[in-house]
């Protein structure tokens, strides 16, 4: 059975970006599957992974405004078992497209 964890803080610099990698290449190193996905404009887990988020303009951002398939913004990591949906700055848009949206459903 697949479980979701969510590590989320308002405060900046408290750890949830390096919980975040650190936790999920952990469960990938014990073999469990694993999909990271960053929900943050800053990118930092998208490039803690190795990816430069600047060439990686498909992201988090097409998730929610389901511009492409689901299965087309998964990227494998160097990290057996570890994938990531990464993020871009676009992801700043995503809050003032949808703050007058009603019964957003993202899957």
């Amino acid at each position: 059975m697949a479980k979701i964890l969510a590590i989320a803080n308002q405060k900046g610099g408290v750890g949830k970006t390096t919980t975040s990698i650190n936790l999920s290449s952990a469960l990938a190193v014990l073999e469990k599957k694993v999909l990271l996905i960053d929900a943050d404009p800053q990118a930092n887990a998208t490039s803690g992974l190795g990816f430069d988020s600047s060439l990686k303009k498909i992201g988090t951002y097409e998730l929610f405004d389901k511009k492409i398939e689901f299965d087309k913004i998964v990227y494998n990591t160097s990290v057996k078992n570890l994938k990531l949906i990464p993020s871009h700055i676009d992801l700043v848009a995503v809050e003032i497209e949808l703050v007058n949206k009603k019964n957003v459903n993202l899957f």
